[in-house]
């Protein structure tokens, strides 16, 4: 989930560094990675001769990155904008996530010689280093703390997922909305006053298995209850013990009272 944090006097933040003249394809992609916490401290000059055949590319919004079903050629990493990751095809499109800076994508199956299992497309005007198939694997080899880094995202977005997917089946819809809100609050560095979200409500919803007047529903509810101060797309944590709480509000199971 992708939001703005708004502060008090919000400054705009700086664009990526203009290209240094001269500057190779493989060294703007390497610069470019060593700035992400993925990769900070690992892309050394040895590290670097490992990327030959990355580039840097700029994808405005609309631009599909991969189709579900089609060959596994290249990792793309997020440098700035956004990617939405779905499943199926219009009117039954289920939105699986939304990337922002420093997420990879395509690496589980690039790794496995596989198809990629779901739809990237370009939401909002990004600018990604696009690492081929044998570029990843010459890294993986011959950089083992480079492989342990990819392992390591890999792990943690298999967490993310096992965790979701729990959420769904064990976790009641306002739970679901209050675990969310939780972590976008979570997440905000201090000062900010509020989260804005950055997607439709209805793409929300469709993350978190609703319906979107189900989803306007229980905010109105953890605003009722004091928990949250909620402004359409926007929203203020009021309680946050409360808020915690109210994300752990399980299904009843079948036969107990």
């Amino acid at each position: 989930m992708h939001v703005h944090l708004l502060r008090p006097s919000s400054a705009v933040a700086a664009p990526v560094d203009a290209d240094p003249i001269g500057e190779t394809p493989v060294r703007r992609a390497a610069r470019l990675l060593a700035g992400l916490p993925l990769f900070d401290g690992v892309l050394d000059e040895s590290a670097e001769s490992a990327l030959e055949g990355a580039t840097v590319r700029s994808a405005p919004a609309g631009t599909v990155l991969f189709r579900a079903g089609e060959p596994a050629e290249a990792l793309y990493v997020v440098i700035e904008g956004r990617v939405r990751l779905t499943l199926g095809r219009p009117p039954t499109v289920r939105v699986l996530a939304s990337t922002e800076r420093g997420d990879t994508i395509g690496l589980a199956a690039l790794l496995r010689s596989d198809v990629y299992p779901v739809n990237a497309g370009v939401v909002a005007d990004a600018l990604l280093v696009e690492l081929p198939a044998e570029t990843i694997r010459r890294a993986i080899v011959g950089h083992p703390v480079i492989a342990a880094r990819l392992i390591g995202d890999m792990g943690a977005k298999l967490a993310r997922f096992v965790r979701d997917i729990g959420g769904f089946t064990q976790r009641t819809a306002r739970a679901r909305v209050a675990r969310l809100l939780c972590d976008l609050h979570r997440d905000a560095p201090a000062g900010v006053v509020e989260v804005a979200f950055d997607e439709p409500k209805r793409l929300i919803a469709m993350r978190l298995a609703m319906t979107p007047e189900t989803l306007s529903r229980e905010l109105h509810e953890l605003a009722a209850q004091g928990l949250i101060e909620s402004r359409r797309t926007r929203f203020r944590v009021l309680d946050a013990a409360g808020l915690a709480q109210a994300a752990e509000d399980a299904v009843p199971v079948a036969g107990t009272t």
